[in-house]
């Protein structure tokens, strides 16, 4: 979540690779060296903006080719469009999302796109600066202000590319008996539990079993925004849902133990946890 800090606003300062057929939608393909393909969707109801930003991306891919290669972009033309592909488990790296659109909104469309993902960079792009103050709860990466050149594109692109890169690159290490030395991305770790001296790793589609101490496993990840709820469990903030008095819930509904002595520092870990998130 470190990248939602480095929120950049275009234009405020006067204020204070080649792709394949296209489909319906406008799907292309191109590469980034970042471990594994990328995926990235423009919203916008005007056609001539989503055209312009898929030229853009077109050109900055041919200047960058050596970098840059496999990346699936999907074009929507309203909120809704882009909320029903995400509800039926499409996922996007990266998603420039138009604000003032008929129908639902892009704060609508982002809204949703939070409540389950909070990894997802999100660039506004609009022609109203005031909208730029109502964006913060919605974690934006960056804002761009209509009409966009391409210099500040680029350079905004490639700085969510990056950020992007230098996330996947995040791998968290452990040694099983089966299948010995694991290596997993840490955002894709929801929580770690222990039970009689092994640890079980916790993704959305996988476990993990490994000998070691939750507290030496807990040095360890702290620095990424884990947190211990509980003797036996150790939390990604980033899949935290909401804090009771005696348990957390998570994301995907997982409902795990909270220690009463413990209530108070994971409660204010949390809460600075998401102000940092949302700065």
């Amino acid at each position: 979540m470190k990248g939602y800090s480095q929120i950049w606003y275009d234009n405020l300062a006067h204020a204070g690779c080649s792709f394949l057929n296209e489909k319906k939608l406008g799907t292309y393909s191109a590469e980034i060296h970042s471990g594994g393909k990328m995926h990235i969707a423009v919203c916008d109801d005007e056609k001539v903006y989503t055209d312009l930003v898929l030229k853009f991306i077109r050109n900055c891919i041919a200047d960058y080719e050596d970098e840059i290669s496999e990346i699936d972009m999907e074009t929507f033309s309203s909120g809704e469009q882009l909320v029903e592909a995400c509800s039926q488990g499409k996922k996007f790296d990266l998603i420039f999302l138009d604000i003032k659109m008929t129908g639902m909104n892009g704060f609508e469309a982002a809204r949703f796109i939070r409540g389950y993902d909070d990894k997802t960079i999100i660039i506004f792009i609009t022609s109203l600066v005031d909208y730029v103050f109502g964006s913060f709860e919605f974690k934006p990466f960056w804002y761009l202000i209509k009409p966009v050149t391409e210099e500040k594109f680029k350079h905004v692109f490639l700085k969510a590319l990056g950020e992007i890169k230098n996330d996947r690159n995040r791998k968290y290490s452990f040694f099983t008996r089966e299948n010995g030395l694991e290596n997993i991305e840490i955002n894709k770790i929801m929580y770690l539990e222990s039970l009689l001296r092994r640890i079980i790793i916790y993704t959305s589609t996988n476990q993990f079993t490994y000998y070691a101490s939750i507290t030496a496993e807990e040095e360890k990840l702290k620095k990424y925004d884990f947190i211990r709820i509980h003797k036996s469990y150790l939390v990604n903030m980033l899949y935290i849902q909401r804090i009771n008095k005696n348990n957390v819930v998570l994301k995907n509904g997982v409902v795990l133990p909270l220690s009463e002595h413990r209530f108070k520092l994971v409660f204010d870990s949390f809460t600075s946890y998401l102000a940092r998130c949302s700065i």
